[in-house]
C-alpha cells in the first residue's frame, strides 16, 4: 500500500505543475487571436473606406479589374458583391464564375450591422482567411479578406515556447515530487493506522504526528473523530426525523420496497400522483398501483442489481409523464444481498408537452418553406427548359412563381414578428387612440377582399365611445389578423367588430362576458372589443391549441387561403403585450368570436 501510495502522489506532482501551462497556453493563445482580429477589423475597416470612395457606384460591367488593382495597394483579395449575393468583381477570380455569396456569414452580418466578419477556410486558395465586409448604400457590399499567416505564426511560436517551459517544469517537478511524497506518504500511513483502529472501535486512541501545517491540522481533527462519532449516534434519531420531513415535503416522489415488493415508505407526493388516498405501506405496490412501467422497472432493478431510469405514463388519476429512477437498496450498507428499491419520481409531463411542441414547430415551419421553394423552383427549371419562349405558359409560370415567393416572405415576416415580439424587441408605445377610427381602417384594408368574396363588414360601437391607450399601429395588425381569418372561414354572411363596456367585478372565470350589463351613462371599468363572423366555425377539441404556433384546424383550407399559421399566435402576443386578455369561442357551423378585454385608459 505504501508504495501504491507513493507512486500516485509522485505522479501527482508530475502532472500538475506541467498542466499549469495548459490554461495559460489557452488564454496567451486567445488574447493573440483577439488582438490580431481587432487591429484586422481596423485596418480592413479603413481601407474599405478608401477602396469604397474610389469605386464605381454604377458601372454595368464587371469590377474585377477594379479589384485587382486595389489588391495590389492593399495586399487584401477584394470582392463587390451586390445585394442579390451576386458577385460583381472579384481580384482573386472572374467574377461572373463565382457562386452567390449572400449566405456568406460575414455578408449576412452586415446585411444586419453594416459591418461583418468571419474566419473560415477558402476553398479557392486552400487557406485560412479572415473575411470583413461593409454594406455600401444597402446596395453593394465591399468585402476584404486576408490570409491568416501572422496569427497563425505567432500562435504557433507561443505554443513552442509553452512546450519547452512544460518540460523543464516537469523535470523539476520530478525532483521536488521524491523529496516530498516520501515525507507525506509516512505521515499518511500513521494516519491511515489510527483509521483502522477508529474503525475497530477504539475510541480512545490518539493521533501523534511531528508534521504541522495541514497535516497536523489533519492529525488534530482526527484526533476528534472518536468523540464525534458518540454525538453523531445520538443524533440519529434527529436525523431520522429530518429524513422523515424531507420525504414529506418532497416535490418528487419517493417510494421505498423491499425485496418482495412490500412499500416500507411512501411520501404524500408518491400517492397524490398515482391517485391512492390510503395508507400503502406494508402492502405490495403491484397490488394497490397497477402500472405497466413500474413492474418494467422493478424487475429491472432486481435482475441487474443496478440503477435504471425510465420514462412512465400515468392516465389515472390524469395523464402524466414521469421520469422514474430506480435504485438497488441494501441494508445493512455492507450487504452483497438487494434488501429493496429506492424509487423517485419526477413530473416531466410539461417538459414532455414543449418538446411535442418543439417538434411540430420545426416539422411546420420545414414544411412551409419547402412547399414554396419546390413550387418556385420547379417553375423556374420549367421555364430555363424552355417554357419560357411560350408567353402565354411563361407569365403563368412567373406569376406562379410571384404568388409562392410572396407566401414565403409573409411566412418569414411573420416568423420574424413573432420572435422579435417573444424577445421583447417590439415595444408597446400607448397612446390615445380611437376605436372607431381603427375599426374603420381595418375595413378600408380588407373591404375588397371582402367583396369579392362576398362577405360583409359591419361594426357595432357606442355614440359615446371615447379613446383607449393602446398602440394604435399593434391594434391595427391585431384586428387586421382577426377580420381577416374571419373573411377566410366565412363562406356566407360576413364579419363584424363590436365593443362595448363592462363593469368591473361582474365578470367570472368560467364565463368572462355572460350576461354582463352595460354602464349607459358612465365610463365603465373595461371594454370589449370583439371580432365575430358567420363561418364554418372550430370544433371544440381544436380551441385551446389556438394561438399555437403553425397550428391549423383546417390544414389544407388555411393553406389554400395564403395562411402561414402564425396569425393569432402574433395576436395572442400583441394582446398580451398590452396588458389585456384574450378568450377565442367557437362552436362547428356557427361561427366564431374573439373578445378581448382591455382597459379604456
Amino acid at each position: 500500500m505504501k508504495r501504491v501510495l507513493f507512486r500516485r502522489i509522485l505522479f501527482s506532482y508530475i502532472i500538475i505543475a506541467p498542466l499549469l501551462f495548459i490554461p495559460l497556453g489557452i488564454y496567451l493563445s486567445q488574447v493573440i487571436k483577439d488582438n490580431h482580429i481587432s487591429k484586422l477589423k481596423e485596418t480592413l475597416g479603413i481601407q474599405a473606406g478608401l477602396i469604397a470612395d474610389e469605386m464605381p457606384r454604377h458601372s454595368k460591367g464587371s469590377l474585377d479589374d477594379f479589384c485587382r488593382r486595389y489588391k495590389e495597394k492593399t495586399g487584401a483579395r477584394i470582392t463587390v458583391i451586390e445585394s442579390s449575393g451576386r458577385v460583381i468583381g472579384d481580384s482573386d477570380e472572374l467574377s461572373e464564375k463565382m457562386d452567390n455569396h449572400l449566405e456568406r456569414p460575414e455578408i449576412k452580418e452586415a446585411s444586419i450591422n453594416i459591418t461583418g466578419s468571419s474566419m473560415r477556410f477558402s476553398k479557392t486558395v486552400q487557406k485560412d482567411f479572415f473575411y470583413f465586409a461593409v454594406l455600401l448604400d444597402k446596395k453593394i457590399f465591399l468585402r476584404l479578406a486576408v490570409p491568416l499567416y501572422d496569427m497563425e505564426k505567432a500562435i504557433s511560436s507561443l505554443r513552442m515556447r509553452i512546450a519547452i517551459a512544460s518540460v523543464i517544469t516537469l523535470l523539476a517537478a520530478i525532483l521536488t515530487g521524491l523529496l516530498q511524497t516520501k515525507k507525506i506518504t509516512k505521515s499518511i500511513e500513521e494516519i491511515a493506522a489510527f483509521s483502522r483502529e477508529v474503525t475497530a472501535g477504539n475510541f480512545k486512541t490518539r493521533l501523534f504526528l511531528k508534521e504541522g501545517g495541514e497535516i497536523g491540522e489533519l492529525a488534530k481533527n482526527i484526533n476528534t473523530m472518536a468523540h464525534e462519532f458518540k454525538i453523531r449516534l445520538e443524533r440519529s434519531n434527529e436525523d431520522r426525523h429530518r429524513m422523515e420531513e424531507l420525504l414529506k415535503n418532497m416535490h418528487d416522489g419517493f417510494m421505498l420496497l423491499d425485496a418482495k415488493g412490500k412499500v416500507l415508505i411512501c411520501n404524500p407526493t408518491a400517492k397524490k400522483v398515482f391517485g391512492v388516498e390510503r395508507d400503502i405501506e406494508g402492502r405490495p405496490l403491484l397490488e394497490v398501483i397497477r402500472n405497466v412501467g413500474l413492474t418494467d422497472i422493478m424487475k429491472k432493478v432486481t435482475d441487474k442489481e443496478e440503477s435504471v431510469v425510465q420514462e412512465i405514463e400515468i392516465e389515472y388519476p390524469k395523464e402524466l409523464y414521469l421520469m422514474a429512477t430506480a435504485a438497488p437498496f441494501y441494508y445493512p450498507p455492507q450487504s452483497e444481498n438487494v434488501s429493496g428499491v429506492m424509487l423517485s419520481f419526477h413530473d416531466i409531463t410539461r417538459l414532455r408537452q414543449l418538446e411535442d411542441m418543439r417538434k411540430d414547430f420545426v416539422a411546420n415551419v420545414s414544411h412551409e418553406i419547402k412547399t414554396p421553394i419546390t413550387a418556385i423552383k420547379g417553375f423556374a427549371e420549367t421555364l430555363m427548359a424552355g417554357a419560357i419562349d411560350d408567353r402565354e405558359n411563361a407569365l403563368r409560370f412567373l406569376q406562379t412563381i410571384k404568388n409562392h415567393s410572396e407566401r414565403l416572405n409573409s411566412l418569414v415576416e411573420d416568423l420574424l414578428t413573432l420572435s422579435r415580439i417573444e424577445l421583447g424587441d417590439i415595444k408597446i408605445e400607448k397612446t390615445a387612440v380611437s376605436l372607431d377610427d381603427v375599426i374603420d381602417t381595418v375595413f378600408t384594408i380588407l373591404r375588397n377582399k371582402a367583396e369579392i368574396n362576398g362577405i360583409y363588414l359591419r361594426k357595432e360601437i357606442p355614440e359615446n365611445l371615447g379613446e383607449i391607450k393602446a398602440d394604435r399601429n399593434r391594434l391595427i395588425q391585431i384586428l387586421l389578423n382577426l377580420v381577416d381569418n374571419g373573411i377566410k372561414f366565412t363562406d356566407t354572411g360576413g364579419v363584424t367588430v363590436k365593443v362595448r363596456s363592462l363593469e368591473l367585478g361582474v365578470w367570472s372565470e368560467k364565463d368572462l362576458i355572460s350576461e354582463l350589463k352595460t354602464q349607459n351613462s358612465k365610463l365603465a371599468d373595461f371594454l370589449e372589443i370583439s371580432v365575430e363572423d358567420t363561418g364554418i366555425g372550430i370544433p371544440q377539441k381544436h380551441l385551446p391549441r389556438l394561438g399555437e404556433r403553425f397550428y391549423r384546424v383546417d390544414s389544407s383550407r388555411s393553406r389554400d387561403l395564403g395562411g402561414t399559421g402564425l396569425g393569432l399566435a402574433i395576436v395572442k402576443h400583441l394582446v398580451k403585450a398590452h396588458g389585456w386578455e384574450m378568450k377565442i369561442e367557437s362552436a362547428q357551423g356557427k361561427g366564431t368570436k374573439a373578445r378581448i378585454f382591455c382597459s379604456p385608459c
